[in-house]
């Protein structure tokens, strides 16, 4: 029997992966599996109304403030669709036969300047490979891997059950997954680059940048306490570094990749990666899934826009009082 869980204490990646939907993922067609996640998904937003008023706030304030747009009702549910998406990709990356999965993206996927890649693997020297919370990316590690890339994982992991079952299907490309809630992981992805692998990493998680006390970063037009993770990794490695966003299209999914840096210069790769992210997050916003996290962290600006809003309608006389939002 499975337990009626209350959706209002768990987050979302705990919820869409109970037992029972993990049973669904191992059984049902694709398209009924993604059509009852996005049922779930509105249901989960509907009972936790506050997360779903962060994330619609901030996407909106972000757009309009860097791209004078106006985030239409459409646009919002697009964003929450994509969320259901990642969880969809999450599910089926992690327990359908690797078989069909290397067989789906053969079919689905399109890689964007390859040569790139190709040249780290030839020289055997091993790279940082930077992405974000964006498109399709659990299909990012298995799309190398099939290609004959080596490659190093760091990553976290939500529920037990999640990390037992993508060890298990690592070993099989030979692909190491460093758990970043484990100590010592600067120090094992330090290990894997001098192996010759290539380092995934992600650069848009804002509560677990480790700041500098003395530098800034640009972050949708506001000054925020710059990370210095990836600045210690690449001054370590003194390797190129490279940035992959699995996009989501018509078609399938194209890996557009990018370089950052090569290895040789001195410069930040915290600010080379983020701008290179956020112009990404930019032009298609509705791929992005860290806007909750992004309301958190630009909240102070974000409620500062709100009483300014508020301020002005009050200005003129009105039935519907603007309410802020609480960020607390």
């Amino acid at each position: 029997m499975y337990g009626i869980p209350n959706v209002t204490s768990l987050g979302l990646s705990q919820f869409f992966q109970l037992s029972f939907n993990v049973k669904l993922a191992r059984l049902s067609p694709f398209i009924c599996l993604r059509v009852y996640l996005y049922l779930l998904g509105f249901l989960y937003f509907s009972l936790k109304w506050a997360d779903r008023k962060r994330i619609i706030l901030c996407q909106n304030y972000v757009l309009k403030l860097n791209l004078k747009k106006h985030v239409s009702y459409l646009d919002s549910i697009k964003t929450f669709l994509g969320v259901f998406d990642h969880y969809f990709e999450k599910l089926i990356m992690a327990h359908r036969p690797l078989s069909e999965m290397i067989d789906f993206l053969r079919l689905n996927l399109h890689i964007k300047n390859k040569d790139y890649l190709d040249n780290i693997k030839n020289t055997g020297k091993g790279c940082i490979f930077v992405t974000g919370h964006f498109g399709a990316v659990e299909f990012l590690p298995l799309s190398l891997a099939m290609n004959g890339y080596k490659i190093a994982l760091i990553c976290r992991f939500k529920t037990k059950k999640l990390k037992e079952e993508l060890i298990k299907r690592a070993k099989k490309f030979d692909v190491i997954l460093i758990d970043a809630n484990e100590p010592k992981v600067v120090f094992r992805a330090l290990r894997a680059i001098k192996s010759g692998r290539i380092l995934i990493t992600e650069c848009d998680e804002f509560s677990e940048w480790r700041p500098y006390q003395d530098k800034r970063i640009s972050v949708f037009g506001h000054s925020m306490p710059q990370d210095k993770t990836l600045d210690f990794l690449y001054n370590r490695a003194k390797v190129p570094a490279l940035m992959g966003i699995m996009r989501r299209g018509k078609d399938g999914f194209t890996l557009c990749i990018d370089s950052l840096a090569n290895g040789s210069k001195d410069e930040s790769l915290s600010i080379m990666a983020w701008k290179k992210l956020e112009g990404y997050i930019l032009n298609y916003p509705q791929q992005w899934y860290q806007w909750k996290d992004a309301a958190i962290a630009l909240s102070e600006h974000i409620v500062q826009n709100k009483n300014k809003e508020s301020r002005k309608e009050n200005s003129v006389p009105s039935k519907c009082p603007v309410l802020s939002p609480n960020f607390s």
